[in-house]
């Protein structure tokens, strides 16, 4: 490696253990050629990974490496920031950044770092992969990526070719899951009966030096389940025991009266379905989050709601939150959803805070993280509609809300929405974010 790019793994075992795993399979001295390091949060799987395709990069002159992550928003907020720390010290690299063919290149050697998104819901077939030419795959964060995609990582890789061609090597990280890498990779490690191709090495936080105070205690924020799965790397099944959505969401804990508190904010969170229009009216303060009714109308217009709000919620100061799609003009009015209810309202600018709506799977990371954690109490009578949402909407094997059928109730999660919104916009720093 060159002098001035400075990686140390002596301090991380696990580290070394990988970095000597893959030194000897390149050059077929190991029966691997399918490097997995996985188990939870910042085990330093990512780190050692782009240390080996940085090393691999000059000891293959003109080499080529694809690291594949599910969208470029996430290579850019994540994997990049990574590499460019890896290499800031050095002069011997470069960057082509159009997103359309981004890489790092090595000045010296002229091989090539390329950095791609997988985009599945875009290009379910892959077509972009198609002739992809490269020696060495990094499929990182491989849970979030497809079973398509390892299959054609399997076709593409070792197919550019080198004067010293070198073994053509997949890696994975991945955090515990039940999608296909379980199946292919965890449980056969775990039974002893992983194919001699693959290498699987655990990892986890604890193993990491690295890993500061701090990060723990912003884990401890964390629900059981969640700390069980991303700190401890236990591969369980939760939501075969339990696959409500809203799983921390306990009766006994959370329902109560609440009572307006009008020297108080009112948060007013809106999910603008047709039918019902909904929004969770809440406050919080002195720690606690006080759920004091979620309103829920057939067929009403932003209109009908706000004067329901106006008779009810009167001489009240309002925070307005809510899904974005409100914030979009329509065809049939020159207002958005949010400048309407501004008007009705007779709020200020400022008093409108809506923000992107959250990922639904890492949003169930905060919400149920929050219902554990926090002091939460829902009025027993008017959040009945939330109450439901939270005892009956069920999660896919992705995280998400299942909602393919609003002709059943339980797949609606209107009041569920609201009470998301809500929590991303007001809370989301309440759990760091999960650096994988």
């Amino acid at each position: 490696m060159e002098s001035n790019i400075s990686i140390d793994i002596s301090k991380n075992k696990k580290q070394a253990q990988y970095l000597d795993v893959a030194l000897r399979s390149v050059i077929g001295n190991t029966p691997h050629k399918y490097l997995c390091y996985g188990g939870a949060i910042r085990g330093g799987k990512t780190f050692c990974t782009l240390a080996i395709l940085l090393i691999l990069s000059k000891k293959y002159p003109n080499s080529k490496s694809h690291i594949i992550r599910e969208t470029f928003p996430l290579l850019q907020s994540t994997t990049i920031p990574s590499f460019q720390k890896l290499i800031t010290n050095s002069n011997k690299w470069g960057w082509n950044r159009d997103k359309s063919n981004y890489f790092a290149y090595n000045r010296e050697t002229d091989s090539k770092i390329y950095f791609k998104a997988e985009n599945y819901y875009n290009d379910p077939e892959l077509n972009a992969f198609l002739g992809l030419e490269t020696n060495f795959i990094f499929m990182e964060q491989s849970e979030a990526l497809s079973e398509r995609l390892w299959e054609k990582s399997l076709e593409r890789v070792g197919s550019w070719y080198l004067p010293n061609m070198p073994r053509g090597l997949i890696f994975q990280t991945f955090n515990p899951t039940q999608k296909w890498p379980k199946k292919l990779i965890y449980e056969p490690y775990i039974e002893g009966t992983l194919k001699d191709e693959f290498f699987f090495l655990p990892a986890l936080p604890s193993e990491n030096p690295f890993v500061t105070q701090d990060q723990w205690d912003s884990w401890a924020q964390m629900s059981d389940r969640y700390q069980k799965q991303f700190v401890s790397g236990d591969w369980t099944n939760f939501d075969q025991l339990d696959n409500r959505w809203a799983y921390a969401f306990n009766r006994e804990k959370h329902l109560g009266k609440t009572f307006l508190n009008k020297s108080e904010t009112v948060y007013l969170s809106w999910d603008f379905n047709r039918s019902p229009l909904s929004v969770f009216v809440c406050q919080h303060y002195n720690y606690t989050v006080y759920g004091i009714e979620l309103i829920s109308i057939d067929d009403a217009t932003i209109y009908t709601m706000c004067e329901y709000i106006k008779q009810h919620y009167k001489d009240c100061f309002f925070s307005v939150c809510g899904d974005i799609s409100g914030a979009q003009h329509t065809v049939s009015s020159r207002l958005t959803s949010y400048e309407t209810i501004r008007q009705a309202l007779n709020l200020h600018q400022n008093q409108l805070q809506y923000t992107n709506n959250p990922p639904i799977a890492e949003s169930r990371i905060l919400v149920n993280a929050m219902l554990e954690r926090y002091n939460i109490v829902f009025d027993d009578v008017k959040c009945d509609m939330l109450i439901k949402d939270f005892e009956t909407c069920k999660a896919d094997d992705e995280g998400k809300i299942i909602k393919k059928n609003r002709n059943d109730m339980t797949q609606r999660a209107d009041a569920l929405d609201a009470w998301r919104y809500y929590i991303n916009k007001y809370f989301k720093n309440f759990l760091p974010i999960l650096c994988r």
